[in-house]
């Protein structure tokens, strides 16, 4: 029997009632006081008290505060906040409810917390990594699907001083839980499920271009490199490509057309074990480009996606050549649906990607089209030179060409 097992420190519950199990996992990890993270949408709905109401069935436990955030809130005043809200009512356990950004500052106030450091741009380098102090419990319940954020140690901040946003990457990022109901991402308008869909497809490909856009391995090494991709790939294609691959044009439509919660609950599933697999690389080309892109035209990130998928694609086909060709090829399932030859099945992939999110701007993004000025291409370049992934990527990140393909 065949079994692969990897693990970057979170734990996903997917039980038809998880929000149920929460109080009992609080007691497992020590909290006590608990501050509770979410926004207006969600106490609007009545979900924050759902979830109060779960931690208070254990009398060892208590809600210390609940802070209603911003989703559109960015810079380091939220966190201020938080700090704040944390630190005077004696919490010493987050559990946040959001979107992906309202995690992402949640896990960033669980790692000032855990390393007390106030200051979040000490973060900013790479060169920085945290020591943990204090013992940080952390849940994170997702209430959209395809940010895999509840489940990385990467969380994206924006910088005010530069007008960009930093990517922060630290083992103590990563929530102990995340927490998947269906009922809540089911809840989601079709325009946000049909961003989902895209930023799982981004994820998936640039998890595998990362891993393995890069020279051959030496003898030495070419069996556990060998080894070690076949796991990687194993753990991306089962996270994505029976949702959006060897079902390109039925599953994932079939899923955005007529949604049901379990569609939903099972589309966030494989989102989050996705985003461990690929946890090594952080975020990748096209997450870094979509968030340059969305500080430099002041949209939402999610708009930013179909264009930066697209330009990837280009870019990786030029940088990483026929590296890259033999990283497409190792979709589970795209060998075996594809009536192309091997050495055409690539261009096939990526014809085929590239119809179905045109297909998808086409229906669900039609007023979201913005065009980039030169100027604006030239910013997008500028506020990718600060992200710590693209620097650091094995790909050969050439601005130059980048910029020519925006």
């Amino acid at each position: 029997m065949n079994y692969n097992e990897f693990s970057n420190g979170t734990k996903i519950i997917d039980s038809k009632n998880s929000i149920d199990e929460l109080s009992t996992i609080l007691v497992g990890l020590n909290a006590s006081r608990i501050l509770l993270i979410g926004n207006t949408r969600l106490n609007d709905l009545g979900y924050i008290d759902k979830i109060r109401k779960s931690i208070e069935k254990q009398n060892r436990l208590q809600v210390g505060a609940v802070y209603l955030g911003n989703d559109l809130t960015d810079g380091e005043d939220i966190l201020k906040d938080l700090y704040f809200v944390y630190m005077s009512n004696n919490c010493d356990c987050i559990t946040v409810c959001g979107s992906g950004k309202l995690i992402d500052y949640a896990k960033a106030l669980k790692l000032m917390i855990a390393a007390q450091i106030k200051d979040i741009k000490k973060f900013f380098s790479s060169a920085m990594t945290a020591r943990e102090i204090i013992y940080t419990p952390f849940v994170a319940i997702p209430c959209e699907f395809g940010s895999g954020s509840e489940t990385n140690s990467t969380a994206v901040i924006f910088d005010k001083e530069k007008s960009v946003s930093r990517n922060v990457a630290d083992g103590l990022l990563s929530p102990d839980y995340c927490l998947v109901d269906g009922d809540l991402i089911f809840d989601m308008d079709e325009k946000r499920r049909a961003y989902g869909v895209l930023e799982i497809f981004a994820r998936a490909v640039d998890g595998l271009t990362v891993t393995d856009a890069m020279n051959a391995p030496t003898d030495a090494f070419s069996k556990r490199y060998g080894d070690y991709i076949e796991l990687h790939t194993s753990a991306i294609c089962e996270g994505f490509c029976q949702v959006a691959l060897t079902g390109l044009k039925s599953r994932a439509a079939d899923m955005l057309e007529n949604p049901t919660v379990e569609k939903v609950q099972k589309m966030e599933i494989k989102s989050a074990y996705l985003s461990k697999g690929t946890d090594s690389s952080g975020l990748g080309l096209i997450q870094c480009l979509a968030q340059a892109i969305a500080d430099v035209k002041k949209i939402e990130y999610h708009t930013a996606l179909p264009k930066s998928i697209k330009t990837v694609f280009k870019y990786n086909a030029d940088a990483c050549k026929a590296t890259y060709a033999r990283c497409l090829l190792f979709f589970a399932g795209w060998q075996v649906y594809s009536e192309c030859d091997t050495e055409q099945r690539h261009k096939s992939f990526v014809n085929t990607a590239t119809e179905f999110i045109d297909a998808l701007e086409e229906k669900y993004f039609v007023e979201d089209k913005f065009e980039l000025t030169d100027e604006d291409k030239q910013a997008v370049i500028n506020a990718m030179a600060y992200n710590v992934n693209v620097l650091n990527n094995p790909r050969k990140f050439n601005a130059a060409v980048l910029k020519t393909l925006l």
